[in-house]
């Protein structure tokens, strides 16, 4: 950190969630809760830290250019955070969609396709079923990085 730079701690994440309302898929931003707390592990003593609930069987998954996922199902509730590339997320019943850029967004997993003319590369975390404690900010996805983190 440079000398005239302060830091501003974030307080809540925000992210775009592929959910449900009235069996039909809906986009909507999460703000997740509790917000960021101050870490006290070692390594990152000082830092801001979220806790994204007990996770398993993390998968890390490599897609060419160009591939179309389809229409599918989220196979559980888990997190997908995409580290490169781009996502195209669609809804059978509506005009809603997503383009979740690699490093900047994720998204609870619906048509997904991946139109980037690099490999996209995800994390796909199950959360054990568990959906996290979140408030709805709106429907639809969220809209920019500063919706991102507040």
């Amino acid at each position: 950190m440079s000398g005239n730079s302060t830091f501003v701690p974030p307080n809540f994440l925000n992210v775009t969630a592929l959910s449900a309302q009235n069996g039909l898929s809906v986009l909507e931003c999460w703000q997740l809760s509790p917000g960021f707390t101050t870490s006290s592990q070692s390594g990152t003593a000082g830092a801001s830290i979220l806790q994204l609930g007990n996770v398993a069987n993390m998968s890390y998954s490599v897609l060419p250019p160009g591939f179309n996922a389809g229409l599918h199902n989220a196979p559980t509730e888990q997190w997908v955070v995409f580290l490169s590339g781009l996502a195209h997320i669609t809804l059978p019943n509506s005009t809603a969609e997503a383009f979740v850029a690699g490093g900047a967004n994720g998204t609870l997993g619906h048509a997904t396709n991946y139109p980037s003319r690099e490999e996209t590369r995800a994390l796909q975390i199950p959360t054990g079923g568990i959906i996290p404690q979140h408030t709805v900010l709106h429907s639809g996805p969220c809209s920019r990085i500063l919706d991102e983190i507040d």
